[in-house]
């Protein structure tokens, strides 16, 4: 306001200010209360009017302050590599559960807006919501509560596995919240077998070693030219996760769900009802062939 509009403005809480104190003054005994009341109000009302909408020096004034909204966390930023400490992997695989708990609750409200199939969008939510809860009782479990053991590494090594399926699942969860966003069906996906914290596995080889009837898994393309598997710890040495019994077997015999590349589902349901034997695959007539590579 200008100078006027100031004066005005005062002059007007004056007056609604004396005029109710006349009126508290007025009052009878019975009623003292009630008018005192009325008048604590009304000239805390006044004076905060006066503050917003006039210049007069009613007490230091606060500057407007905005802040910037904090830059969206990248959650397909890749991990680190944690060369067998788990600790070195908890605050990537903390993070990453953490946004996908947050993000969850977007699973119930799109499933009834977007525009895929009714059973498509239910699979989607639930994909999502019990992605969000493995990845979160994964990332919660220290070292001290996995299998007991008086060989430190096993329990280290079985962190370490938590972890990775922490990261796989919030991985999972995200992309079926990112379906149901952009109104497209979920594609398969899957992880690197040999290292699931690799590039995504885009080619197939073959799996040495592999359970009987499964003849190809998911690879990244550098696994796929020559492995660099995910060592865990060991009383003997480090060795790659899938060779340890201590890392969980429904992700161990899985590979975190590249031994079968589907969208997610082998995972999802793994994590509801415990590890299923995968299905067996059409022979071929030749067994298995040393990392025969197929890019795809």
């Amino acid at each position: 306001m200008k100078r006027t509009g100031d004066v005005i403005g005062l002059l007007a809480a004056a007056a609604v200010i004396g005029t109710t104190g006349w009126f508290a003054g007025a009052a009878d005994a019975g009623q003292r209360y009630e008018a005192g009341l009325v008048l604590g109000l009304s000239t805390a009302l006044s004076v905060a009017l006066l503050r917003r909408f006039t210049q007069l020096p009613l007490g230091r004034r606060r500057p407007y302050t905005f802040a910037l909204p904090l830059p969206a966390p990248d959650w397909a930023a890749p991990p680190p590599d944690p060369e067998g400490d788990p600790e070195a992997l908890r605050p990537y695989a903390e993070r990453q559960a953490g946004l996908l708990s947050d993000a969850s609750a977007l699973g119930d409200t799109l499933r009834h807006t977007c525009t895929l199939a009714p059973h498509l969008r239910a699979e989607l939510a639930s994909f999502a919501v019990t992605a969000s809860i493995q990845a979160s009782n994964s990332v919660i479990a220290p070292v001290a509560e996995g299998p007991r053991s008086p060989d430190p590494a096993y329990d280290a090594a079985h962190a370490l596995g938590e972890l990775v399926a922490a990261v796989e699942f919030s991985r999972i969860g995200m992309r079926a919240l990112e379906a149901l966003v952009t109104e497209r069906p979920l594609r398969p996906d899957p992880p690197c077998y040999f290292n699931p914290l690799h590039d995504r596995g885009h080619a197939r080889v073959a799996h040495p070693g592999a359970p009987e009837g499964t003849e190809e898994v998911a690879a990244c393309h550098g696994c796929a030219k020559g492995p660099e598997p995910l060592l865990v710890p060991s009383e003997g040495g480090p060795v790659p996760y899938y060779d340890s019994d201590a890392v969980d077997a429904r992700w161990r015999l899985l590979g975190y769900g590249a031994v079968i590349p589907d969208n997610g589902a082998t995972m999802i349901a793994t994590a509801r009802d415990g590890f299923r034997d995968p299905p067996p695959a059409a022979p071929s007539g030749g067994g298995l062939k040393k990392f025969r590579t197929k890019v795809s």
